[in-house]
């Protein structure tokens, strides 16, 4: 496995953009048009279901040009094969709420999405930007990160938020458990 993973910047927007536009998203369509902005938005789910791909793309690229939209990608050679969004729980609208008691006041850090293109599923290339995300969390001071694997044996496919036992793999440690997902925490100072 020789692949280089790069955070995301500026320069790697359209990379970024053309990446997930060129994949086939037929086991959740939906997802076809997300561009990762889920979870930066704090919108009812109506509201999210009117956004187009379009706005969503826009959106991506202004939000990474700006330095809002943190994560990384990974590549063999020159193919985009892989991404992972890794961002201030803060800056995950979405979930901020639901994090909070987990989080404290503490600066932490959040692994929310992992994409990888199909054929190079199996390969590492998940535990591979879980690897940098950790190193890049820590190398900017935060205190911790969190994860929230969800488990879905009928479509192991949708299992975009990394799994337990990768987590796991990298000192995360359980701390909650509901119905299909587990909240994984993983101290970065002192680790």
């Amino acid at each position: 496995m020789n692949y280089e993973v790069k955070p995301l910047r500026s320069e790697l927007a359209e990379t970024f953009v053309k990446y997930l536009s060129n994949l086939d998203f037929a086991y959740a369509p939906h997802w076809a048009t997300c561009f990762c902005r889920y979870y930066y938005l704090d919108c009812s789910m109506e509201e999210w279901q009117k956004r187009s791909g379009d706005i969503n793309r826009d959106e991506a690229l202004q939000e990474i040009e700006s330095g809002r939209m943190k994560g990384y990608l990974a590549f063999d050679g020159d193919e985009c094969i892989g991404w992972c969004n890794a961002a201030n729980v803060n800056d995950l609208f979405r979930l901020k709420n639901d994090l909070d008691p987990y989080c404290k006041n503490k600066e932490v850090g959040c692994t929310v999405c992992f994409v990888i293109h199909p054929k190079y599923r199996g390969k590492g290339v998940a535990r591979l930007l879980l690897k940098k995300a950790i190193a890049g969390f820590k190398e900017k001071g935060y205190e911790a990160m969190i994860a929230i694997p969800f488990e879905n044996k009928q479509a192991p496919q949708k299992r975009y938020r990394g799994t337990k036992n990768m987590y796991e793999e990298f000192g995360f440690k359980e701390v909650d458990r509901g119905d299909t997902a587990s909240v994984m925490w993983l101290d970065l100072i002192d680790a």
